[in-house]
């Protein structure tokens, strides 16, 4: 989580008012108490800068002289950290919706952000260029199956290629320091690439976790101390198999210890997800509780975007065995980069079911799926296998979201994406 940092007490209470309004209150804001001087505001600045959540700094236009000198104390931090000076006089000034946006843009940057050193290095200041969006991703081609799959279609890659994955499943592709293609895997559509060129060059995956640990530290210590905020609670993992409930399963493990991950097991399940979960069950050490889910396709129908009877079906299977916990909470691996929906919910909501009250939160809402991949291979893990083989998400094999691309992958490992 963040922690957003302004100058004055009455920046601080505008600031609040968006935190409590976006993200449930659950970011932390605080001010310099006022102080105008270096002098005057170094001390608090270091004393805010000790906790765990990452700083970003916010200051209005009145205030560049006191951006500049307090920029190197950011630095001696050694966090990741990002500081912006406002088009207004003041933080105050801005108009709340304004101030919101540029908060988020600013979170983007963090999960966004590259530098390149001889491989991906995470870096807010995003001096490689990636365009920033607060909608859009960052994931890595991971494995020799993805690279096969792309050179299909004519499209060259070197190992652990960096994905910018925008909107509409529109992908831009690079390699090493360069661009080298863009591939529109938009739903209901053929797979297209729209351009590409030659030249992929490796980046090692030892490179790759050595130059982010650091960061990612970073934000996986601000993430536990966000789940301290439900210590005393039975904690519950819904887990599919799938990168982001991976790495929110190893997170609460780190975190709690006591861990239950509930596996919904959906008739049309994805090739690997069965024995992914069990293997890794064990080496977690986590109590796992299988709940087999028919789907009576011949009854329903397949399932469409507009009857997603499916869903339904796995969130009641879940929620009938949380309703069995006492004091239960959630925690989930929604991220802000896999669609708007996601990102406007906030870090933690509660939903009213018909079996009872039951609390979610979200522990790696502000991650790229570049963080998370990075995060589970760093643990000493593995990745669901079908990641490997080119897919970005994991569903069921009738999932009505399953683009072109992903039947055709499916296909290829000789899955049926229709029963029967």
């Amino acid at each position: 989580m963040f922690h957003l940092i302004v100058r004055a007490r009455k920046d601080a209470k505008t600031i609040q008012y968006i935190n409590e309004r976006n993200y449930g209150g659950f970011l932390k804001v605080s001010s310099l108490g006022g102080g105008r001087t270096l002098e005057e505001v170094e001390g608090p600045l270091r004393e805010l800068l000790d906790g765990p959540y990452v700083p970003i700094l916010l200051l209005g236009e009145a205030e560049g002289n006191l951006m500049e000198e307090v920029l190197p104390v950011l630095e001696e931090s050694g966090k990741p950290f990002y500081a912006r000076l406002l088009r207004t006089k003041r933080v105050r000034n801005m108009r709340v919706d304004e101030l919101y946006s540029n908060i988020e843009e600013i979170k983007a940057r963090f999960r966004l952000g590259i530098e390149w050193k001889e491989t991906y290095v995470l870096n807010p200041e995003n001096p490689f260029g990636i365009e920033i969006n607060p909608d859009y991703d960052i994931y890595l081609a991971l494995g020799e199956g993805f690279r096969e799959a792309m050179g299909e279609l004519g499209v060259e890659l070197g190992e652990n290629s960096l994905v910018l994955r925008k909107l509409m499943n529109h992908e831009v592709y690079f390699s090493g320091p360069y661009r080298v293609a863009e591939v529109s895997k938009k739903l209901g559509f053929p797979t297209e690439v729209l351009w590409r060129i030659p030249g992929g060059e490796d980046v090692s995956l030892e490179s790759l976790v050595e130059a982010n640990r650091d960061y990612l530290e970073a934000f996986v210590e601000a993430s536990k101390a966000f789940l301290e905020n439900f210590r005393g609670h039975e904690v519950i993992v819904p887990w599919s198999g799938g990168k982001d409930s991976t790495a929110v399963l190893i997170l609460a493990k780190e975190v709690f210890g006591d861990v239950t991950a509930i596996y919904v097991r959906m008739e049309y399940e994805m090739p690997g997800t069965d024995e992914y979960v069990e293997k890794l069950s064990r080496k977690l050490g986590v109590n796992l509780i299988r709940v087999d889910v028919p789907m009576p396709i011949e009854r329903y129908g397949m399932p469409t975007h507009k009857n997603r009877w499916c869903t339904r079906k796995k969130v009641e299977a879940l929620y009938s065995v949380v309703s069995g916990f006492e004091n239960p909470v959630l925690l989930v691996g929604d991220r802000d980069g896999e669609s708007t929906r996601r990102r406007l919910k906030p870090p933690v909501i509660e939903r009213t079911t018909e079996f009872g009250r039951i609390v979610e939160a979200m522990p790696i809402k502000f991650w790229s799926g570049f963080m998370v991949q990075l995060f589970v291979l760093m643990r000493g893990f593995e990745l669901h296998p079908l990641y490997y083989e080119g897919f970005y998400r994991l569903g069921c094999t009738v999932c009505p979201s399953l683009a072109e691309w992903e039947v055709g992958l499916l296909k290829k490992m000789k899955v049926r994406a229709l029963p029967g």
